[in-house]
């Protein structure tokens, strides 16, 4: 906690099997924007669980596409961009080599409840489970 304020999740830029090159523009930046802040619940797994949190809260309402994959309309997205942009705060850091980090900080730092992926945390599996209900008959 600092300044009243958990942390809740953590995640990199770029990908493991995408480097990027040196003196090119860093991806953060726009990824945070495109995916998380302004994004899908398709393009992001952090908004995918936001979603299945605050469903009931926000009224958000959820359907599936030809492949199975959980969406919202336009609206619903963005009532869940507000809540985001209102609560959240983000911070960036730079590492070198950002993957091992990131697996480092969810095995053995603090408790990051709303990353499931290399997670232990004992929320996982309820969160797994809100994700996986949404928009089942």
């Amino acid at each position: 906690m600092r300044e009243g304020k958990y942390l809740l999740y953590i995640g990199i830029a770029p990908p493991k099997d995408r480097l990027v090159r040196r003196g090119a523009p860093t991806p953060v930046k726009s990824r945070l924007w495109r995916n998380h802040l302004r994004g899908t619940v398709r393009s992001s797994t952090l908004r995918l669980s936001l979603a299945a949190l605050l469903e009931q809260e926000l009224e958000l309402e959820f359907w599936r596409d030809a492949r199975n994959r959980v969406r919202m309309d336009r609206h619903h997205e963005d009532k869940l961009s507000e809540w985001i942009a209102k609560h959240a705060g983000i911070s960036v850091a730079h590492h070198d080599v950002p993957w091992s980090l990131e697996e480092t900080l969810i095995r053995n730092g603090p408790p990051l409840p709303l990353n499931l992926s290399m997670s232990e945390h004992p929320f996982k599996s309820t969160l797994s489970d809100m994700r996986r209900a949404l928009a089942r008959v």
